[in-house]
């Protein structure tokens, strides 16, 4: 049903059920607001937002207020205009004045509000927050002095991602959002999926920037730079940069990264192709012992340390392959290392993912054989672009160069592992080729159904029926549990903690929406649609690799390179 109400002395059409700021929003009047955030119900915090509404003595806030026939609402009167004004002099009134140190200076929304308020002068005066900054995350760094109480990462946390690390702590002035029993993170049931990162609006919940370890190794004439990164790092700079998807953006990423100072680059698509074979291998070996069923993915590392510390009683479904992250480094270091004539330690690897998990992951003591750590040091695509910009790299006039570590010949895997649905698709299709003993061309599932949270499908192979359930996102966590709790028909798991998969992770651009998220998904499909292997299966390079450089049987047994385990986690919750 629709009606009319008036906004700043004009009609202007609504539909009942919307807020007054959804409304605003359409018809493209911009009101500032903190602590609104899409498709999560309001809660009308930080009052930013508000309107003046006639007939009201008190402004109201437009988030939670829903319209009614009889409004007549004023968006920018000077009592609306101070009220805003003075609340954001509230906030800068016990804020750190280190703007221009600040992780998010020139990108802050709380810097922003202030000079779209033409706050010039501090006319309010409160004490400063005298808060120890948390450096224990290898991942996240939280200083809760900048922290404005909008509640996003509380939100975030809790309602979408399950976990419910953060919360309010204290009352009155002395309130703060902290980990349970204010517990650093690293202590914490923190899954270091870094949502909370890129909601934060100052930089309260930031980074951690691992440049200058970094900038040590590439002067170090002991030690060759070399950087893996995922395909959905080239789908998303695609999108960020606005490249025409015909440019070969795999070049534009090569060139970058040797003008950085990198002597060997490669993406992770070999690793892909090697994780499917040694799912396969696992899964295998459960049909032979009679399981234990479900098998886990663990491609995603946020995923995997919330099965450790939240489900331990599962930690045995894990799939034991390493992720293709980890196993790009057991590619670089076991592979690439012997056909350079170069030993394992020569090499100082940097891989860059859209995921801040990643960090956890790669420091797992599981991940280091005999001293030496499959990856070294990870990037995110955040970081990465700061990286650009910092060595002064124009994008759009780089001219790119084709050199010997430009391209591998790898299957689809590669591309779809990064998409909800992807990973299970590839095993599927590789694990057919090992019943079977045939290449099939079927496609098991969709992989453009990507916004679907839980899916359920039965799979035939040879004499066998497989269930399977691909899961995106962690709200849907609990409806798999309970599904585990009441079947035993099913065998196979797929899980991807963020949103959208590894397009929706913590580590992607801050101003990364849904929608560019589903174009660079869509740039991901089309090229896996262009690639002639279809099946990690067909590779012969992937062949030779087994038997002339890992020296083990496709698949393997567990190898303790290309395996791992995983442990229970006590945490404080």
């Amino acid at each position: 049903m629709t009606f009319e109400i008036e906004i700043n002395n004009k009609p202007v059409k609504v539909k009942r059920g919307e807020t007054i700021l959804e409304v605003l929003n359409r018809i493209g009047i911009k009101v500032p607001t903190l602590c609104s955030m899409k498709d999560f119900v309001p809660t009308g915090m930080c009052r930013l937002c508000v309107v003046e509404l006639e007939g009201r003595d008190m402004l109201i806030p437009s988030c939670s207020f829903k319209v009614e026939e009889w409004m007549k609402i004023k968006t920018h009167s000077p009592r609306v205009i101070l009220a805003r004004k003075t609340i954001i002099e509230l906030l800068l009134a016990n804020h750190p004045d280190d703007c221009l140190y600040c992780e998010r200076n020139g990108n802050c929304e709380l810097q922003q509000h202030a000079e779209d308020m033409h706050v010039r002068e501090r006319r309010i005066v409160g004490g400063r927050n005298q808060t120890l900054v948390d450096k224990s995350s290898i991942a996240i760094i939280h200083e809760p002095s900048k922290c404005i109480l909008c509640g996003r990462c509380v939100r975030i946390c809790s309602e979408q991602m399950q976990i419910a690390t953060f919360s309010f702590t204290r009352r009155g002035i002395g309130t703060s959002v902290r980990p349970a029993l204010d517990k650093p993170i690293n202590s914490s049931n923190c899954i270091f999926c870094g949502q909370c990162v890129r909601l934060c609006p100052t930089a309260a919940l930031a980074d951690r920037v691992n440049f200058s370890e970094m900038q040590v190794y590439f002067h170090d004439p002991h030690k060759k730079m070399a950087v893996t990164y995922s395909p959905a790092v080239a789908a998303i700079l695609a999108e960020h940069f606005n490249f025409k998807t015909s440019r070969n953006i795999n070049a534009v990423i090569h060139s970058i990264l040797r003008k950085i100072g990198f002597e060997i680059v490669f993406d992770t698509s070999m690793a892909a192709d090697v994780m499917m074979v040694e799912m396969c291998g696992d899964f295998l070996n459960r049909i032979k012992q009679n399981g234990p069923f479900p098998m886990f993915t663990s491609s995603c590392p946020a995923w995997v340390k919330y099965v450790e510390q939240s489900h331990p009683q599962f930690i045995k479904n894990l799939c034991t392959a390493k992720s293709f992250s980890q196993l790009a480094g057991v590619y670089a270091k076991h592979v690439i290392t012997r056909q350079k004539s170069l030993l394992p330690d020569d090499i100082y690897l940097v891989s860059i993912l859209p995921c801040t998990a990643a960090k956890f992951e790669a420091s797992r003591p599981q991940m280091t054989l005999m001293g030496i750590s499959d990856i070294d040091s990870v990037i995110t695509v955040r970081e990465f672009i700061r990286m650009i910009n910092m060595y002064g790299i124009d994008v759009h006039r780089i001219i790119t160069e084709i050199n010997e570590d430009f391209s591998t010949s790898a299957s689809v895997s590669g591309k779809l592992v990064n998409i909800s649905g992807g990973t299970t698709e590839m095993f599927l299709k590789t694990l057919s080729y090992f019943i079977t003993g045939q290449v099939t061309e079927k496609s098991f599932i969709s992989t453009r159904l990507v916004n679907k949270d839980i899916r359920e499908f039965k799979v035939q192979m040879g004499d066998n029926t497989f269930g399977v359930v691909v899961v995106n996102g962690m709200s849907s966590v609990p409806v798999l549990m309970q599904l585990l709790a009441e079947r035993q028909d099913i065998h196979f798991v797929e899980v991807m903690a963020c949103n959208n998969a590894c397009m929706g992770g913590g580590g992607l651009p801050l101003e990364w929406t849904v929608d560019t998220a589903k174009r660079s998904m869509k740039y991901l499909l089309d090229w896996a649609e262009t690639d002639k292997i279809k099946c990690p299966t067909q590779n012969v390079q992937l062949k030779e690799i087994y038997k002339n450089y890992l020296n083990v049987p496709m698949p393997s047994e567990f190898n303790e390179r290309l395996h791992t385990y995983f442990v229970k986690r006590d945490v404080f919750v």
